[in-house]
């Protein structure tokens, strides 16, 4: 495994340590929505964020590069296109 990829592995370690940290940040600001959303929001980024990062190094190790929008759709939809081509 190459140092990059323990980064990789470390950060998504330390999102995946934030997500119960923010989710009782949620539930607890529920009650202001703008609170609330700029929360959801910056969850939502931050899984993202790793998300594209994951799937970057994955192409960059079989070269198969996946367009922004198939990381956002259902995980069967892309194997369902493959084996139909």
């Amino acid at each position: 495994m190459h140092a990059r990829d323990r980064q990789l592995l470390a950060g998504l370690a330390r999102v995946n340590t934030e997500i119960g940290n923010a989710t009782i940040r949620l539930l607890t600001a529920q009650v202001d929505d703008a609170e609330y959303a700029a929360g959801l929001r910056k969850l939502g980024a931050d899984l993202v964020r790793i998300g594209a990062q994951l799937a970057a190094r994955a192409g960059e190790l079989d070269g198969r590069v996946l367009d922004p929008a198939e990381l956002l759709a259902d995980d069967e939809q892309p194997e369902a296109r493959r084996a139909g081509s």
